[in-house]
């Protein structure tokens, strides 16, 4: 087997397919970043078990898609094997910690400020009653 100079094998790939193939990952990783972040906020994740939780969910993706998108072959379709599982990753995060922050916020964030006002209701009742009491 001969074996093929650079020049040869940069002909093979084709710059427009690895673009859309780069978009198809990014999109993947985007959509899954959304997804993973609302679920990381609604379970009420906080903290470095957040963070943890999208370096789980990065790992399944980019596996998801190796096995998939590219049936164990990303050398076919990107120009590195490593592109399927570091393309887009920090992207995503900016993503998850968007929806991660928003959905914790809307769902225990109501949570805690109707606790606040019950508590704070409580302390002023018990101060009118001590100071009726002590009339």
């Amino acid at each position: 087997m001969a074996t093929r100079s650079p020049q040869n094998q940069a002909s093979l790939y084709v710059p427009e397919n690895i673009a859309h193939n780069v978009k198809t990952i990014t999109f993947i990783r985007s959509s899954m970043s959304a997804i993973t972040g609302s679920a990381a906020g609604i379970l009420g994740l906080t903290g470095y078990f957040g963070f943890i939780f999208y370096g789980i969910t990065a790992l399944f993706t980019s596996f998801l898609i190796w096995a998939l998108k590219t049936q164990t072959k990303p050398g076919i379709y990107f120009r590195g094997r490593t592109d399927v599982w570091t393309e887009g990753v920090f992207g995503g995060l900016f993503s998850y910690v968007l929806f991660w922050t928003l959905l914790y916020g809307i769902v225990h964030g109501v949570y805690l400020s109707t606790l606040e006002e019950k508590r704070i209701i409580a302390l002023m009742i018990t101060y009118d009653n001590y100071n009726i009491c002590s009339l």
